[in-house]
């Protein structure tokens, strides 16, 4: 059996709290974000047991680049060391073609090398190159839009990574709308895109124990796929017969791009759309509203039919 000293005890108690005051503001800010990093062969050997130490929550990591024989060299070691670190896995292949017949290709290649590895997060393809974008905006469409179909059909969650001034002016989000993106700027505040931004890499010269390369420095990211909370808008909604409403909820981080599933406790009460929160009064009495997100973050709310 153990005994506590209930004086100290106390004073640990106040000490916590005092230490917790004085935090730095973009400690406690940090705190609600999902951080992540990517690595390639560029950044040998990762030492996964210090990484597991850090605060990261997910990882992406190089396929390869092109085609065949291109795979990363580190690719099933940073694979099977990411999985024991405890992280959540997405991956991104390099672009290295300028039709879409060759982006196909790419994708099968993509596939042969995960051979059917489960992943947390999406198969992003790294258009970056320059001579991708060298026959114009629609080309560009057409190849993210034919690496992705393969990526889909496969079963995997594609997403297209660039930089944010590619992204503004060699994308056609209204054919690319389905599709998860990754923009690299590298600013103090995420870039304003035509689409929203599902991670964002901001930084190439972040410095993670464990992940950098022998010049020092990683990649990280920030991701809004995931919702560290959500919370209704109002925590009760009363409404009339025949009505119709909007369920609307508020989710953490701010531009969080998770998914929402909606689910009314009585029907007979009140429907919603399983997707967008619209819900229609059918009969008087009372019923709750259930918001649960991607990552398992759930909400309720009471409505009240008159």
């Amino acid at each position: 059996m153990m005994f506590y000293n209930k004086k100290k005890c106390r004073t640990l108690v106040i000490a916590a709290v005092l230490l917790i005051s004085i935090l730095p503001v973009q400690t406690l800010q940090a705190a609600s974000k999902i951080e992540g990093f990517d690595v390639s062969v560029k950044n040998g050997v990762i030492d996964w047991e210090t990484v597991a130490l850090s605060d990261m929550d997910f990882v992406m990591l190089r396929t390869g680049e092109g085609q065949a024989p291109d795979e990363d060299a580190q690719f099933e070691a940073n694979y099977e060391g990411a999985a024991e670190a405890g992280l959540k896995i997405g991956v991104y292949h390099v672009c290295c073609v300028r039709t879409p017949e060759a982006a196909v290709k790419e994708a099968e290649y993509c596939l042969e090398i995960l051979d059917g590895r489960s992943l947390d997060y999406p198969v992003a393809y790294d258009i970056e190159k320059a001579g991708c974008f060298a026959d114009g905006k629609s080309n560009t469409t057409a190849i993210a839009k034919a690496f992705c179909e393969v990526i889909a059909e496969a079963g995997y969650t594609p997403m297209i990574y660039s930089s944010s001034s590619y992204l503004k002016d060699y994308f056609d989000w209204s054919q690319l709308s389905d599709y998860r993106v990754w923009a690299a700027y590298y600013g103090e505040k995420k870039p304003k895109l035509p689409v929203s931004v599902d991670i964002w890499q901001y930084t190439a010269t972040g410095s993670l124990e464990g992940a950098n390369t022998d010049r020092g420095h990683c990649d990280l990211n920030y991701s809004y796929m995931e919702a560290v909370s959500v919370k209704f808008t109002t925590a009760s909604l009363k409404m009339k017969k025949g009505t119709s409403a909007m369920a609307n909820v508020k989710l953490g981080p701010s531009g969080c791009t998770d998914t929402l599933t909606f689910k009314s406790s009585n029907k007979k009460v009140v429907t919603v759309n399983k997707t967008t929160g619209k819900l229609r009064a059918k009969a008087k009495g009372k019923a709750t509203i259930t918001v649960t997100t991607g990552s398992g973050k759930r909400a309720k709310m009471k409505v009240s039919v008159q």
